[in-house]
């Protein structure tokens, strides 16, 4: 069974970024289903609008998502 918790506040948001836990990103379909738009990363920064994820994989990148349209989980 997959057991996961959501960030939904300032402060669950800036423990996992302290603890650098994995983070990853999920989105709400047109038929309220959560996709997964990226597996996971290390949040560098939050902002009121939005929340930066670094990935340390290949690609080594950091992505940008707007807290109001997407759901960040860890397991």
């Amino acid at each position: 069974m997959y057991s996961f918790k959501s960030l939904n506040t300032d402060m669950e948001l800036f423990a996992a970024a302290l603890l650098q836990r994995k983070v990853s990103v999920w989105t709400k379909t047109a038929d309220d289903i959560y996709a997964l738009l990226d597996d996971g990363g290390i949040i560098e920064k939050i902002t009121p609008d939005c929340v930066v994820i670094r990935f340390s994989d290949a690609r080594d990148s950091k992505e940008y998502y707007l807290r109001e349209e997407c759901d960040f989980r860890i397991e």
